[in-house]
């Protein structure tokens, strides 16, 4: 009987090159096709395996699973920078669904051209805001944003009324890290901090780091600013005795000169 068993392993395996059925497969194309598909997103999944809450939409199941919901696909470079502001790159039709369910209210976009007609469809149909600050692809001295750009884009970010507010440029690092790292200095972060950010989404070249030291600005302080910025160590609610800073009360008034 041992015999007989082990002759009939034998001939199964001879006949069997390990993976020929499964790579050959529909299940098995489809698998891989879903994988690559979600391997856009910042973290990699496969459904059934270990898959996050958070994980990102696809927007097509495998094969069996046509009643289960879709995968979320986050942004390339998608981060959170504070409670209800979010960045990342440019959106894809893939990243639609996802970006639904972070509920928004605007999308900020510091690119050369405003949002594609798809993406614009997808806003109005969700009642989200599109606000768009017109940089380069690369400017003065390979920089692709200026100062009244980074300042415009901060008082937007720093208003309650546009949260939760999702901001990106054309490939999620460089210009809408210059903002981010200019927001940070208003916040007093140090420079240390500022750029360990900055690196985690983009290069620092010599010109970003100068452009973010060298940030002065007057700044229009909304009525409804986002509780999470840190205001100093003022006692009255406001940023107040910056280094390079000039804040601006809503009624136009200085808060306070720069030193």
């Amino acid at each position: 009987m041992t015999c007989i068993f082990r002759n009939l392993t034998a001939s199964i395996m001879t006949s069997f090159t390990p993976g020929t059925l499964l790579e050959s497969s529909p299940a098995r194309t489809a698998l891989n096709d879903d994988y690559e598909v979600r391997s856009s997103g910042s973290t990699p999944t496969i459904r059934g395996h270990n898959e996050p809450t958070s994980t990102c939409v696809s927007g097509h199941a495998t094969p069996g699973e046509a009643n289960d919901p879709p995968l979320l696909v986050t942004p390339l470079r998608y981060g959170t920078v504070q409670p209800k502001l979010y960045r990342g790159l440019y959106p894809r039709k893939i990243n639609l669904p996802f970006l639904r369910r972070l509920k928004l209210k605007t999308i900020l976009s510091l690119t050369p051209e405003p949002l594609e007609d798809e993406i614009q469809k997808f806003c109005n149909d969700e009642g989200i805001k599109m606000t768009h600050i017109k940089t380069s692809k690369s400017g003065k001295k390979g920089l692709p944003i200026t100062y009244k750009e980074v300042t415009q884009a901060i008082e937007i970010i720093i208003s309650q009324q546009h949260a939760p507010l999702y901001v990106h440029c054309l490939n999620g690092s460089q210009a809408t890290s210059l903002v981010i790292a200019c927001l940070r200095k208003m916040s007093f972060w140090r420079t240390s901090s500022i750029f360990s950010e900055f690196m985690y989404y983009s290069e620092v070249s010599a010109a970003d780091h100068k452009f973010v030291e060298e940030y002065k600005a007057e700044i229009q302080l909304p009525q409804d600013t986002v509780p999470w910025i840190w205001m100093g160590l003022s006692r009255k609610g406001i940023v107040e005795n910056h280094p390079t800073v000039k804040i601006k009360n809503a009624d136009n008034s200085t808060v306070r000169e720069n030193r």
